[in-house]
Order: C-alpha cells, then structure tokens, then sequence
C-alpha cells in the first residue's frame, strides 16, 4: 500500500509492502502527520544555568540527639538533591564502627543504612558525612556533616576539634582518625582501625562529638589509592599530643596537624652503567643523600674513586668519578651507607655489578641550572651564584671568567668548587640594591675532568632588592616554654623561607627585608632546638613538634610594616573541661 501526505509544504510518502487491514491503515495515516509536524518545528532542550550549589543534609533518622535509640533501627539520611551515590557511601563514617560493613541502600535522595549486626545497648553513636559527598553535578559538600544519637538513656558530651594543614592536597582524600587509648597502648594506624573517623572540611578544619571520658590519639592522612585505609608511604600528620577527655561535657581543641611522608625503607638499587672509562653512574628509586665515596674493587684490586656526586637534573643519580677503568671487567660497588632523605641507610654488604668501559669521555659537559634562575627579583644583597654542570669539572681556577662589554663590568669575587659539577662565585662587594645585573661567564675556559670544553652560555640576570622595594612583617605568639621558630614562605617563591627565632617567654616577633608580595606565616615549637620541625613518629610514638599557622595569607607591602592582627597559640591543646594548658 502506498499513500502520500502533505505537512508544512511537504510531501511524505508512506511505502508499505505488506498487507494492513482498512481500518488499520486508516489510524497510521492520521497520526503520520503529528510524528512529521513534530520533526518540522524543533524546540531547544530544556535547561538552565549549571548547577552550582553545594548538597546538603536535611534530615534523619535517627534525629540527631535522639536517646533510646532500638538496636534493630536503622540509619536514614536524607539530601536536598541527587547524589552522586557512590561518592557519598565512600564517605559515610560511623562511630564506633561495625565489625562487618553495613549494607546501603538509596530511594531517591535518601539513604538507608542498615547494620548487619545490629546496634549495640547503652552506646553514642556518631554518623559523619564526609564532605567527599558530591551531587550529580559534582559539587561537593561545603563541610562534613555529622549527627549524634545513643540507643542508652543519655549522650556522650566529649568533642575534639582541630585543623588539617590548610596547604594540603584534595580534601576528598584525606582522613582524620581518632583512636580511644583506652587498653589499647600504641595504636598502629597500618594496622589498626581507628573507632572514629571523618574528614576536614575545605578551611582544613576537623571535629569528633559525643565522644566518652578517655584519652584520644588523633592522626591525619591522605589517601593516595583511594581505599580508605592509611598505607606506610602515604602523607600522614603525628599529633603534637594526646588529647585527653573528663567525664564531662570535655572540649579540647588540638594544634595544627601537617602532614609529611614518613619513609622507613632504605633506597633500593635500580641500574649502573658506564658511559666512559671515568665515569659510573648509579641510579636508585628514589632521591638520595651522599657522605663516604663507594669502594669499587675488580679482578685487579680496587678502583680508585676520585670524586662522587649526585645528579644535577636527578637527585636519584649518582655519579663516581674513578681512575681508569678497564674495558670488560667486572667492578663490584659498594653501596652501605648511602641514605635516603629520611636516614635510611642501605645496609653494609650490599653492592652492585658495573662492567668497565674503555672508551674515553668525548662529551662536551654543559651548564644545566644556575641560581639565582634566570628573571629572579628581590635577590639579596650577598647572595653567591651558582652554575651546575652535567657532569664533573675539572676544578681548576679560572682567573677571567667573565665576559666585559662596554654594558657589563667583571665583579671581583672568588670562584669555588662545593662540588665536583658546582661552580660557585661569591663577590667581593656586596651587589648593588636596586640594580638589575645581566652577567655571562666564558664557559670554553671551562673543561670537564677528561679535558673536554664546555659548550653552552652561563647567563645570569637578577634584580637586587633594594630597602625601597622591601617590607617589614611583625606579630605575636602565645609565649611558649621553649623557644619558637617563626617562618614566612613567599608564595610567589615557594623554595625561599625567611624564619626569626623567638627566645622562651617572648611573645613578638619582627621580621625586614621582605620582598613584597604574599606570604603564608607558620611557627613551630622548637623543642630539640634544631631550628628545623620535626613531624613526630607514628610508632612508637614520638609526638611532632606544636605547630600553628595563620589562617589567612599575609600581603608584604614595599616600604612598610605589615602586622598580623591573629596570634600564633602553639598549645598542644587546650580544654574548656581540664585546667591547665600542656
């Protein structure tokens, strides 16, 4: 059957090959035109603006503070929007945690929790929506969000706040865990459960409610691999103390916790080669730190070693400079006590295998970095600048180093060797405030220690800092039984610290000669006085040093003071419930 139908000046022709009934065929040719019509006249899909608006909670269930609480109820909470379902029952945390994981279940934008094991008699418990919740279109919560209820007659009043270290890394992958000391001696958070958990909010911020009379070990992590469990070699803070709870409504607010990686295991031994009959290179999985040259010993008797170092571009490379070699034969390396930035040192006996090379070095070695970095501001007035080879120089005294031009005059200064691909110049006079220096240094009079000559321009242009452009930063601290390093990192220059001590029992601090710009101030207690911080040990425990930080950044103004109107408080912790302060 074959029809023809005309819809908004077009003409539609209906091709059916196979038989219809009448009746049948009639009701297609009535609707065809309504299915053409709504091809012809395109409507834009419906929308609006993104969404933007963080989720929230709305409601509970139990509500929150809610007592005689049944040990078959169940947990429902509820959003105001759809949620990303899995984001959010990743960061679903209930205290005490279950033995077995409870099943989750969703109806629209409520979720139901339902614990195996049901609730037990006479118990706080405190449920935590982490602010790795997100909503469909990825916005997360502004802040964990967290109710309290108890299946006995009353609830637990303890609380602990604190803060994360606000220069962390992404908030959805850190963990703030807190483990009740009680029997339990050193918790081992590798290991261990902790029987509270949540997460810091975006300012970094943390707090535990309802939590019972004891004494607290609170620990913060980031979870690299996502799998909510802390694993050695992640970033994890050590508080600078237990915190401790009354049998009251107690409320102690912990010092800043800042993370570092803590690295127990000793850099392994990846590759060696020799490029030249000068030269081994030594490559480890990591960075390391260099102190008693390696014995090299063959078939002949040992190796003479003359210089080591590491890599200019590679810290996780090591460079020996060694008499002769001899082409093909075997050189046992040996690598004990070469360490890892953490002390680990590789353990005595271990060595590697490198095969002699009989071809001499025909490279030319080139200058890979010097410092101040091309474009620097604000350099100070003494500072020495610095040329890094790829390889070992020869070290010899170079009398006319630098280039002269009828723009350029050769500063007088001394030229040294603080390692065996470092050359360093210091001047005689201190550099110019306020004078921009564009400086070339003669690399051909330079020769590695095979001979060859240098290739590639050294190149130095810095502005010195002058007192018109520079600024003042002061403030205060919570005096302190020990004394107090106060630092200011320039966020513009993340590599440059500029720190003042203040001496016990002194409350101010006054720092000059800053270069303008944004700074993020921070103090530490200095307890071993060795003006650097120290993050504590997980286990045993060695608490970390009591560290506090602004919350805000400060701006360094040329030609003036800038005072911080917040004080630094290194408290361990303090407490509405206990006297006294640790």
């Amino acid at each position: 059957m074959r029809t023809d139908t005309e819809v908004g000046g077009w003409r539609y022709r209906l091709d059916l090959s196979f038989s219809i009934p009448g009746k049948t065929a009639r009701i297609l040719m009535s609707v065809l035109p309504l299915f053409a019509g709504a091809c012809a006249n395109p409507r834009p899909p419906p929308g609006g603006p993104p969404d933007a608006t963080p989720p929230r909670v709305v409601h509970t269930t139990p509500a929150a503070d809610s007592v005689g609480v049944g040990s078959d109820a169940r947990i429902r909470i509820g959003f105001s929007e759809s949620m990303n379902r899995r984001s959010v029952t990743r960061a679903i945390f209930i205290s005490p945690r279950f033995s077995t994981e409870p099943e989750f279940r969703w109806r629209g934008r409520e979720l139901e929790i339902r614990p195996r094991e049901g609730l037990r008699e006479d118990r706080t418990y405190v449920v935590s929506v982490g602010a790795g919740s997100s909503d469909e279109s990825s916005n997360r919560m502004e802040a964990t969000y967290s109710f309290a209820f108890s299946t006995g007659d009353r609830l637990s009043g303890g609380e602990i706040h604190g803060s994360v270290d606000p220069a962390t890394g992404k908030r959805d992958q850190v963990y703030v865990w807190a483990y009740d000391l009680t029997g339990i001696g050193d918790p081992d958070p590798a290991a261990a459960p902790p029987a509270y958990v949540t997460q810091p909010g975006d300012d970094g911020s943390f707090r535990f409610v309802r939590l019972g009379a004891g004494r607290y070990r609170v620990f913060a992590f980031q979870d690299g691999d996502r799998n909510q469990a802390y694993d050695p070699g992640e970033p994890i803070a050590v508080p600078p103390g237990d915190a401790p709870l009354g049998s009251g409504d107690g409320r102690v607010q912990l010092s800043l916790l800042k993370m570092a990686v803590r690295d127990s295991v000793p850099p392994r031994f990846v590759s060696a080669r020799t490029p030249d009959r000068r030269r081994m290179s030594l490559r480890f999985d990591e960075p390391v730190i260099l102190s008693l040259p390696p014995r090299v010993s063959g078939a002949d008797g040992f190796l003479d070693v003359q210089a080591i170092y590491t890599d200019a571009t590679d810290s996780s490379r090591v460079w020996l400079v060694t008499g002769v070699q001899t082409a093909g034969t075997e050189y046992r390396v040996e690598l004990g006590g070469i360490a890892d930035r953490f002390g680990n040192r590789i353990a005595p006996g271990e060595a590697a295998a490198a095969r002699g090379e009989g071809q001499p070095d025909r490279r030319a070695p080139v200058p890979v970095r010097v410092n101040p970095e091309v474009g620097a501001r604000h350099v100070l007035q003494d500072v020495a600048l610095r040329v890094d080879f790829s390889e070992a120089m020869s070290g010899d005294s170079i009398p006319e180093f630098w280039v002269v031009s009828d723009s350029t005059d050769a500063p007088g200064g001394r030229i040294s060797w603080p390692l065996p691909n470092r050359l360093a110049f210091r001047p005689v006079d201190a550099w110019a405030p306020g004078k921009t220096y564009v400086l070339r240094g003669r690399s051909e009079r330079l020769s590695d220690v095979s001979g060859n000559p240098a290739e590639g321009e050294i190149v130095f242009r810095f502005s010195v800092a002058s007192p018109e452009d520079q600024g003042a930063l002061s403030g205060s601290v919570v005096p302190s039984k020990t004394q107090v390093v106060v630092q200011a990192r320039q966020l513009s220059a993340p590599e440059v610290t500029h720190a003042i001590t203040i001496a016990p029992g002194d409350s101010s601090f006054f720092m000059e000669a800053l270069p303008p710009g944004p700074y993020r101030v921070l103090a530490f207690g200095d307890v071993d006085g060795n003006r650097l911080w120290t993050p504590g040990v997980v286990r045993p425990f060695i608490a970390a040093e009591p560290l506090s930080a602004l919350r805000d950044t400060i701006s360094v103004v040329s030609r003036w003071e800038t005072a911080a109107e917040e004080r630094l408080n290194l408290y361990v912790w303090t407490s509405s419930a206990l006297e006294g302060e640790e």
